[in-house]
């Protein structure tokens, strides 16, 4: 029967098992090196061969219940790098429990660290890499899915713009609607209408993904459609449009025994995850108010006091999680005035004095809110949290503003090292930056995170933001 991907081979499979399991062997038997002396590793003793064995085996159940993805086609570098991290976890715990078991726990803890850290390396780095290079392959029009569209152009033009991107290796072979083809959609080839679905499937074997935007008109012709998709391997995928409003990603839930369409993917609606973010969250706050920010503190509010009387911190009520108010923290960077509730702060503004200004563009004017990341009220990460009458204004004016709530606030978040940063003059900037911050919301990673951060600081290092003032 014909394989109509490379992941669902199982002779693909069995290439990345013998491979993980080699790169296991060459990482511990460098460790066991590292530790022991390279004559020793060389003489292959007892055991070191009991380690690699028990160690190779462990790669089996690892994969079975972390299998790789780097071969899929929607996945990123985070997604990559999330599983490899996950994967020698899981395998180091299987070969330590395997170890326990037999009473065998003859490995140092340099020795694991060693192995562990050099088997991520290697196995990151294969898989990033095997990723590129299918992509590459894949834009050469190798290791092609052929996709057929059927349905409604409009509800169809997010799949067809998702999967026209040549790297992922899909090549649509057209869509089967009614209607005129949109212009930014004018590629896309009309192959008729929905009675003639059946008979270009049969005529085209190498179909392997359908999508379909149901029609009450033609219900017999989707049963049809469906069956011979089932029956013939060719992925089959319905868009639930029947609520035309909802024109994103909605996830499937049960309640009982009752399917329901959940709006949206909020990872941190998971207890483990915000369990995680918060621990990371108390740690580095932590560690910096008791380590740097005592010496910021004290000099910057030398020189706040010096250039400008008033109080070193100030306080604005803003809005956070749930829609709830706190008090966000800033090291006050302005002359006392009546607006700081009502103006942002502009490029030339009279009222900032001149060390405010030099803290605005180096961010050290938020280095207090790692108060409210202690306190609870903030995350490192996480939507910039608005002045109370922008939330009043803005919930009004812009669609799903307030989705931004439903996570903590951050210190810094995705919509900020994507450049909308700062003062908002337009809209439509404010428009783009509440579209980011919904971005975050449904698609938090712990990665994400860090690399929000890492971004963050390069940016401020590099002075990249060019609304920070």
């Amino acid at each position: 029967m014909k394989i109509k991907n490379l992941e669902e081979s199982g002779i693909v499979k069995a290439a990345v098992t013998c491979n993980d399991i080699i790169l296991f062997l060459v990482s511990y038997w460098t460790a066991f090196a590292l530790t022991h002396g390279f004559a020793a590793a060389c003489e292959f003793p007892y055991t070191l061969k009991v380690k690699l064995l028990i160690g190779a085996l462990s790669i089996f159940p690892t994969l079975y219940i972390a299998p790789p993805i780097f071969m899929k086609r929607l996945v990123q570098g985070d997604n990559i790098l999330e599983r490899a991290i996950y994967t020698v976890c899981l395998q180091t715990l299987f070969m330590l429990a395997i170890l326990g078991l037999l009473r065998y726990m003859d490995i140092s803890g340099k020795e694991l660290v060693a192995g562990a850290s050099m088997f991520f390396l290697l196995l990151y780095g294969e898989r990033s890499l095997a990723h590129h290079l299918l992509k590459y392959n894949r834009a050469k029009g190798r290791n092609l899915r052929y996709v057929v569209l059927v349905g409604h152009p409009w509800n169809l033009a997010d799949i067809y713009h998702t999967l026209n991107d040549h790297s992922l290796g899909f090549k649509i072979m057209g869509i089967f609607t009614r209607k005129e083809i949109p212009e930014e959609m004018q590629g896309l080839k009309k192959l008729g209408d929905r009675k003639a679905v059946m008979d270009y499937l049969r005529r085209h074997p190498e179909v392997s993904d359908l999508y379909m935007v149901p029609d009450t008109d033609y219900t017999v012709e989707t049963e049809e459609i469906f069956r011979y998709c089932e029956d013939h391997m060719i992925r089959f995928y319905a868009l639930p449009v029947f609520l035309e409003f909802l024109t994103k990603r909605m996830e499937l839930s049960h309640l009982g025994s009752t399917m329901l369409l959940s709006v949206r993917t909020e990872p941190l609606q998971d207890p483990v995850n915000r369990a995680i973010k918060r621990t990371f969250d108390l740690v580095v706050s932590g560690v910096f108010l008791l380590t740097v920010f005592p010496v910021i503190f004290i000099i910057a509010g030398i020189i706040i006091k010096t250039q400008s009387p008033g109080p070193i911190f100030f306080r604005q009520k803003r809005t956070g999680l749930d829609g709830k108010e706190f008090y966000c923290l800033k090291f006050r960077s302005m002359h006392v005035n009546k607006d700081a509730d009502r103006i942002q702060a502009t490029k030339d503004d009279p009222r900032k004095f001149k060390f405010g200004d030099l803290m605005r563009k180096t961010n050290i004017d938020e280095f207090p809110q790692f108060i409210n990341v202690f306190k609870g009220e903030m995350s490192l990460v996480g939507p910039r949290p608005h002045m109370l009458l922008h939330t009043q204004e803005y919930s009004r004016l812009i669609r799903r503003y307030m989705v931004r709530h439903l996570v903590k606030p951050g210190i810094t978040g995705w919509a900020q090292v994507q450049g909308f940063r700062g003062e908002t003059k337009t809209l439509e900037q404010m428009e783009n930056r509440v579209k980011a911050d919904i971005w975050y919301v449904e698609n938090w990673r712990f990665s994400l995170d860090l690399r929000i951060m890492w971004r963050t600081v390069m940016n401020m290092l590099r002075h990249n933001e060019e609304n920070a003032y």
